[in-house]
């Protein structure tokens, strides 16, 4: 049986996402990029920006000489996963078996023909889920393989399909150019394809596999297969993790460490208690620290031994947090992962050192504190450092205390609203 691949992508997707949230940047020439230096080098551009002459890639300074009215805004890591997870869970309406990407997925419709219909049928009614649900324009090809489907989708101008035929994939692929198959790129191939003077696909699809080993060597044979547009590598679904991933983006971006070690603490709270309730601890801390220029930090720690309890986590991220965030950006967001999770310890040793008993204290306490919050809510019982921040936010608001000459002391106004 012939398989049904169908790619829906979504062209320029970190500008189409921010052109949702503002409609403002629409029709208007975009560019993302970190917003810390002019050198800083172009992610991604709108069609707009393409049209007068900006190219992926190449400086923000380069960049304002060929397009002075370019707005170059930061990557927005919250937005896309958000975008990319709600394109995931769509697509994931017509067939389990979806490989997603970065504003883009495969979808494996050989299954679910007989109840949704051919591939261009599924994406005529993604495109459409796809427009009314997130309000973006998807492009789609369908085909026999990812690599036919791929291609269909990147040659549409306009939301549509491309509808491959069975048995049509070398006649489909002949035109293009060479760097349209998976392999080639802007490097040594492809300035090797250049001086053999070989340009469209279909010239490469001419020579035999010997004559191809002799340019590219090992990669000769899976080469010529794609050229002729054979490509047998399957749509893959995530594989399931055991990262435990809780991030958070402030209220308004700040530089006060009391306040983002507060919001450290929530999200190591979030994760400590989804791995005990996993009866599993984490060796291995992620911190990302996202500036409000949209450039992006990570730390990472090894612990010596897997741990769950709050106190024992805190005091490994904080450290991270210290060594990691060292710019005087503004801070607008965080995300702490917990990785190579395993197994709590289990009974301790009869002659074991002072510190595994001072690691059972904080179990019984971190035991106790667990139940009083599912029993009488989270915020029962808080830890002082979260209170802490939250009380110089809250003297930073009231107004500084005046001096009263007729009773001889300070007095504090209170504001109102």
């Amino acid at each position: 049986m012939d398989r049904e691949i169908l790619h829906i992508t979504v062209p320029a997707f970190p500008i189409a996402l921010a052109r949702v949230v503002d409609s403002t940047l629409r029709g208007r020439p975009v560019a993302v990029a970190p917003l810390n230096s002019e050198r800083a080098l172009l992610q991604c551009i709108s069609a707009e920006a393409a049209a007068e002459g900006v190219h992926a890639g190449t400086p923000i300074y380069h960049a304002r000489k060929s397009c002075p009215a370019l707005i170059v805004i930061a990557p927005a890591p919250h937005l896309m996963a958000k975008g990319s997870q709600a394109l995931q869970d769509l697509s994931a309406e017509f067939t389990p078996i979806v490989e997603p990407g970065a504003g883009r997925a495969f979808l494996d419709l050989t299954a679910s023909r007989r109840l949704f219909g051919p591939a261009r049928d599924v994406a005529a009614r993604l495109e459409k889920a796809i427009a009314n649900r997130m309000g973006l324009e998807a492009m789609a090809g369908a085909g026999v393989n990812k690599l036919v489907s791929r291609v269909a989708a990147d040659v549409m101008q306009e939301p549509g399909v491309y509808d491959v035929f069975h048995g049509a994939e070398r006649s489909f692929l002949a035109p293009f150019p060479v760097s349209v198959l998976p392999g080639v790129g802007e490097s040594r191939q492809a300035l090797l394809f250049r001086d053999l003077n070989l340009q469209r696909v279909e010239q490469v699809a001419s020579l035999s596999v010997p004559q191809l080993r002799l340019a590219v060597g090992p990669f000769a044979p899976l080469l010529h297969d794609r050229s002729c547009g054979i490509d047998r590598s399957p749509v893959q679904p995530p594989r399931l993790s055991t990262e435990i991933v809780e991030e958070g983006l402030l209220d308004q971006e700040e530089n006060d460490d009391a306040i983002l070690l507060s919001e450290l603490l929530r999200l190591v709270e979030a994760c400590g208690l989804r791995l005990r309730r996993l009866r599993k601890g984490a060796r291995k801390l992620t911190l990302s620290v996202m500036y409000a220029d949209g450039v992006s930090q990570q730390g990472k720690k090894v612990l010596t031994v897997p741990t769950s309890l709050d106190l024992q986590l805190l005091a490994a991220v904080e450290e991270l947090f210290f060594t990691t965030c060292k710019r005087r950006q503004r801070v607008k967001g965080l995300r702490l992962s917990c990785d190579q999770v395993a197994e709590d310890a289990g009974q301790m040793d009869l002659f074991a050192p002072a510190t595994a008993q001072v690691s059972q204290k904080q179990a019984d306490l971190q035991e106790t504190l667990d139940l009083l919050r599912e029993k009488h809510g989270r915020d029962a019982v808080r830890w002082g450092k979260g209170l802490a921040a939250r009380r110089e936010a809250t003297m930073a608001s009231e107004p500084p205390p005046e001096w009263d000459p007729e009773q001889n002391k300070y007095m504090t106004l209170t504001s109102r609203s």
